[in-house]
């Protein structure tokens, strides 16, 4: 399958700064794109979830003061480099995927975050979601949307791309 624009979560975001299982799927992703090999895409929700979590690694001392500032920094910096490449869209969060993701929340009885970047996903276009999430995969397939475990299945995730 031929990918043109893949939906990243906000689990996978943040492997790209912070190294994690499947942070090698998340760095394919990003180097294809700055070729223009493909376009991914995410919510501006995700960029606050991403902020959230590594302000989370910071306050468990997960990551001192300055791995936070550089993944800070370069989360921000790559993500404005990459959007005026055209190689990301920086999606905003619509009436139509907010109340889409009620219904998902209703269908699928899963948290509203997942549901709007599966809605958000959908109403962009995206190709394929990649997440660390297993409910979200299984929902968005469940929903007849492409999506790959980036932990439980890299392998996978990088024959889509």
């Amino acid at each position: 399958m031929n990918v043109k624009l893949v939906y990243l979560d906000s689990s996978s975001i943040v492997k790209r700064y912070i190294e994690e299982e499947g942070s090698q799927v998340v760095d394919a992703v990003y180097e294809k794109a700055e070729a223009g090999k493909l376009r991914f895409a995410f919510s501006i929700w995700n960029a606050g979830e991403v902020l959230g979590v590594l302000d989370r690694y910071l306050s468990r001392q997960l990551l001192t003061e300055d791995a936070f500032k550089t993944a800070l920094s370069d989360f921000l910096s790559e993500s404005v480099k990459m959007a005026r490449l055209g190689s990301l869209q920086i999606l905003p969060i619509t009436t139509k995927s907010l109340t889409d993701s009620w219904l998902l929340v209703m269908k699928h009885h899963l948290y509203v975050a997942d549901a709007l970047q599966i809605s958000t996903s959908k109403e962009a276009g995206c190709n394929l979601i990649l997440s660390a999430d297993d409910e979200l995969v299984h929902v968005a397939e469940k929903e007849s949307v492409d999506a790959v475990n980036i932990e439980s299945a890299p392998e996978r995730a990088l024959q889509f791309l």
